[in-house]
């Protein structure tokens, strides 16, 4: 978290020293390869790590995340048809929220669900509600066995929605009236999460309760420090442009 808030803030004690920002944060040390400023520029970069997890059999399985934007760049298709040639170990994460940019997918999508597109693929393709933490899990780990297991990628859709636009001040005025007041009251993946648990037995209030102080704290602290943290110099401009093997 730490080192997360401080690239973001473009801080030198940030995992990329500052450098990457939000839109280029990496943290290979726990094997994010990093997020891209290229829509649809991750899949490519899940193959390469994918081939690699297979040659060096280390059980690894690549992920990327894409939005309904970014599926409909012939990178995501291309890197589908690959993985599927090579049978890698990879998960092709759709998260579908309806609009891309400001463009509905019902207009920009020729099928119903960007799942069916597995299907011209050679792989399953699944389509989950992204507001339910415990139907995507199941579908995750159902993805990651088969993937570890040498069955090949797999194509999951998630269904889900945003609160904000796609920008900074983006009036939002290609939603309808309420939809998001609606989305907060009756989809909002936290309180669905938080009334199963506890209905369940599993957690209590107060347990859940503890934990979003634990964060907010844990924010506070990490923002602080990036805030009073150095930012890089004019020597670090040249450092990091190469790789020395």
């Amino acid at each position: 978290m730490h080192g997360m808030m401080a690239e973001i803030y473009g801080k030198k004690s940030g995992l990329c020293a500052g450098k990457g920002g939000s839109m280029h944060i990496a943290d290979l040390a726990k094997g994010m390869l990093g997020a891209n400023g290229i829509v649809g520029g991750g899949p490519p970069l899940a193959c390469g790590a994918a081939l690699a997890a297979k040659k060096l059999r280390t059980g690894g399985v690549a992920v990327t995340f894409v939005g309904d934007g970014g599926a409909n760049q012939g990178t995501t298709l291309e890197s589908l048809n690959l993985a599927s040639i090579w049978k890698l170990p990879c998960i092709f994460v759709i998260e579908n929220n309806g609009y891309a940019e400001a463009t509905s997918c019902k207009y920009s999508g020729a099928c119903h669900d960007f799942a069916d597109r597995a299907n011209g693929f050679n792989m399953p393709g699944v389509t989950v509600d992204g507001h339910d933490f415990f139907a995507v899990y199941e579908v995750a780990s159902e993805a990651v066995r088969r993937a570890r297991e040498g069955g090949g990628p797999t194509l999951v859709e998630c269904k889900v929605s945003r609160y904000y636009g796609h920008f900074e001040g983006d009036a939002q005025s290609y939603r309808a009236p309420d939809e998001v007041k609606r989305i907060r009251e009756a989809q909002d993946c936290l309180t669905n999460f938080a009334q199963k648990v506890t209905s369940a037995g599993l957690l209590t209030r107060p347990e859940l309760e503890q934990i979003d102080e634990e964060v907010l704290a844990l924010i506070e602290d990490s923002s602080g420090k990036a805030k009073a943290a150095p930012k890089p110099s004019a020597m670090d401009l040249l450092t990091d442009v190469y790789v020395s093997y």
